[in-house]
């Protein structure tokens, strides 16, 4: 039985997706988490570099063909949650599809508190997570954004 080609991009795709899902949802927290501003770019900077070897592995455990385009973050420390805060930005191509993938976690503990997902152009996810019990849906990048200056202040 041959597989059709969409439905093939279409599960590359989703293995994508559910790596960037289980890198930050179920990624190693780190020991010993410091709410220290000084310190704070530091953990982000180790964080940042776990998530990316994580990342890159899980897709190759999956046997998707991939190439990130970019990957960078931003780091601050959130008086609203007494905590370091990492905002990753990725750009990858997966079975030539173009995934842009925003989200904003703790760099400590890696709970996370917003996802952004974009491929081609369209918005595959978007999820506000102020706690897991008032996890809603967003509409568009603006809405995250906005949700996300809410932690960055």
């Amino acid at each position: 039985m041959t597989k059709h080609p969409s439905r093939i991009k279409s599960s590359a795709l989703a293995c994508a997706l559910s790596a960037i899902a289980l890198i930050a949802f179920g990624g190693i927290a780190h020991p010993g988490p410091t709410h220290e501003r000084a310190s704070c770019e530091t953990q982000a900077k180790n964080s940042f570099q776990d998530l990316t070897q994580e990342y890159v592995s899980v897709l190759l455990n999956v046997n998707v063909r991939f190439e990130i385009i970019s990957n960078d973050y931003q780091a601050a420390f959130s008086n609203k949650v007494n905590s370091c805060l990492l905002l990753v930005h990725k750009r990858a191509s997966i079975n030539r599809q173009i995934s842009d993938t925003s989200y904003l976690i703790d760099a400590a503990s890696r709970t996370m508190y917003a996802l952004y997902v974009e491929t081609n152009g369209n918005v595959a996810s978007c999820l506000l997570i102020p706690t897991v019990k008032e996890t809603k849906p967003c509409k568009n990048r603006r809405e995250f954004e906005d949700f996300v200056g809410n932690y960055l202040k």
